[in-house]
C-alpha cells in the first residue's frame, strides 16, 4: 500500500472518531496509463481539508469543487470527469457520522433523555462534575459518562455539525461556564433547560460579556416542544422530540394541523 493511500486511511479513522462529515472520493475507472490509478483515493470533510490525492491536479479540483455540493445533497454517487484519453470516474462516497447527543448535566431529567436519545439513534455522552451522578450505573446505556468540570471537558471535546447540545445542569452559573464554550462552536443544536427568568439572566450575562447577539437568539431556551411535560420523563420527551425537530427540519406541529385533509 502506497503512502498516500496510508494517509487517506489513517485520517479517515480520525475524521470519523471526530464526527465529521467527509466524502471519501475514489477512482474507479481511468484511462490506461493516464495519471489517475484506479483505486486512488483522496478525502475532504465538511471544513474543506483535504487528504490525499488521484494523481492528477486538475482532476482534484473538479472533484473537490463538486463534494460541497455532493455533501449538501447527502447522496453518494458516481461521477465522470474528462481527462486527456478518455475520462475518469470516481465515486464519491459520502460519510455521515452518527448524530451525537451531549448531554450537560446528569440529573433527574438525563436518565430517561439518555435512555430516549439512544432509542432514536443517537450516540450519547453524558457529561457532569459529580461522580455521583455522572457514572455508569445510572446511565448504562450512554456511549460515554464523563465525571469532569464543564468547561474543562467541552473546551477539549469534538463538537460538530452532527452534535446535538442539552443543556441541563444543576445552576446557571455550570449553563454560562457551557455557552462561554458552545458558542464559538459547529453544533448542530444547542439547547438549555430553565425558567423564562433564569434563561434571561443567562442570555443577558453573556450578552454584557459581549458575545454576538444573533447567536444567542438560535439558542433553543427555554429547551423542548410545549407538550404540556410535569415529570422528569415528560420533560426527556418534550426535549427528544424538539432535538429530533431540529435535525430532521420539523415544525412541531401536530400532524392532524398539518396533513389533516381541508374538508374536515
Amino acid at each position: 500500500m502506497d503512502a498516500t493511500a496510508v494517509t487517506v486511511s489513517d485520517q479517515l479513522l480520525q475524521v470519523l472518531s471526530e464526527h465529521r462529515f467527509a466524502d471519501l472520493i475514489t477512482a474507479v475507472s481511468a484511462p490506461p496509463g493516464g495519471p489517475v490509478a484506479v483505486g486512488a483515493k483522496l478525502l475532504t470533510d465538511h471544513s474543506g481539508s483535504v487528504w490525499g490525492s488521484l494523481g492528477d491536479s486538475h482532476v482534484d479540483e473538479a472533484v473537490l469543487a463538486d463534494a460541497p455540493r455532493l455533501m449538501a445533497q447527502r447522496k453518494s454517487q458516481v461521477m465522470a470527469y474528462a481527462v486527456p484519453g478518455g475520462e475518469v470516474e470516481v465515486f464519491h462516497e459520502l460519510l455521515e457520522p452518527q448524530p451525537q447527543l451531549l448531554i450537560l448535566g446528569a440529573g433527574h431529567i438525563a436518565v430517561p433523555l439518555a435512555k430516549f436519545g439512544r432509542e432514536v439513534g443517537f450516540e450519547v455522552v453524558v457529561v457532569d462534575d459529580r461522580d455521583k451522578y455522572a457514572n455508569e450505573e445510572r446511565f448504562p446505556g450512554a456511549d460515554e459518562v464523563i465525571a469532569a468540570d464543564f468547561g474543562e471537558t467541552l473546551a477539549s471535546f469534538p463538537v460538530s455539525p452532527f452534535t446535538y447540545v442539552v443543556i441541563i445542569t444543576r445552576a446557571h452559573t455550570y449553563d454560562e461556564e457551557s455557552l462561554r464554550v458552545l458558542l464559538g462552536r459547529d453544533a448542530a443544536y444547542i439547547g438549555m433547560i430553565g425558567s423564562r427568568r433564569r434563561v434571561e439572566t443567562v442570555l443577558r450575562t453573556l450578552a454584557a460579556e459581549g458575545f454576538d447577539r444573533d447567536r444567542l437568539r438560535k439558542l433553543y431556551s427555554p429547551i423542548g416542544l410545549d407538550i404540556g411535560a410535569e415529570t422528569p420523563e415528560e420533560i426527556a420527551l418534550a426535549i427528544i422530540a424538539e432535538v429530533v425537530a431540529a435535525r430532521r427540519g420539523g415544525t412541531g406541529q401536530p400532524m392532524s394541523r398539518k396533513l389533516r385533509p381541508m374538508a374536515f
